[in-house]
């Protein structure tokens, strides 16, 4: 062996850097690389021991799930679903279907990577944020169908992968403006702000540089 090998990075150390304490057996988010599973109580500010692979068996959201599935975990409500939800964490897959009326569904493990590209459709009206989670595997595309003008909120560029896309496509048929707003100080397109998406079809792509959002290719109407 190796003089230099470590572990088979299975179970690894994970700082609780939250705001609560995590319970035993509780899906946490292990940096960019994938969702954990704690296998201890973990107080804030504390290090436990997190199971990396395997299958667990989590909470779900009403619904059948079939086998091999794509699975998100929701921190709102503490429960896996099998759509993409607003700032869900993608978690991995089912391992065995499970019933509408079930109240757990077994989950395999898997990075957040795997997810491949998001599809999010917002609401057509009120502002709304998007998470940490919707970028973590890389590429998100968001459709709009706003009857009113419209504010996106993004997130931090400092949380989520450097390189990270994203696509935003307005799909309503009126002139109601589409607004993507950065977090604090940050930049889109140069500016405090990207306004240019107000009729239908109109869209823009975004990568985040590890800084700010620039701007790749816009086809605005």
């Amino acid at each position: 062996m190796a003089r230099n090998y470590v572990q088979d990075g299975c179970v690894l150390s994970w700082h609780n850097s939250t705001a609560a304490a995590v319970t035993s057996g509780e899906p946490v988010v292990f940096g960019s690389l994938g969702m954990a599973i704690a296998l201890v109580d973990i107080a804030v500010g504390n290090f436990g021991s997190v199971q990396m692979e395997g299958v667990f068996s989590l909470a779900k959201a009403a619904g059948a799930i079939d086998q091999g599935d794509k699975l998100w975990w929701s921190y709102a409500t503490k429960k896996v679903t099998n759509a993409p939800t607003l700032n869900g964490y993608f978690i991995g897959y089912a391992s065995e279907s499970a019933a509408s009326s079930d109240d757990t569904v077994n989950v395999y493990l898997e990075e957040f990577d795997s997810e491949g590209a998001r599809v999010l459709t917002l609401a057509a009206t009120g502002t709304q944020s998007l998470g940490v989670g919707d970028l973590l595997s890389g590429e998100l595309v968001v459709l709009v169908p706003n009857t009113a003008a419209k504010t996106v909120n993004l997130p931090s560029v400092g949380l989520i992968p450097s390189g990270a896309k994203l696509f935003v496509k307005k799909t309503s048929a009126d002139a109601f403006a589409v607004s993507l707003d950065p977090a604090g100080a940050e930049t889109i397109a140069a500016g405090a702000s990207y306004t240019d998406i107000n009729a239908n079809n109109d869209n823009a792509h975004f990568i985040n540089t590890g800084s700010a959002w620039a701007l790749l290719v816009a086809n605005i109407n």
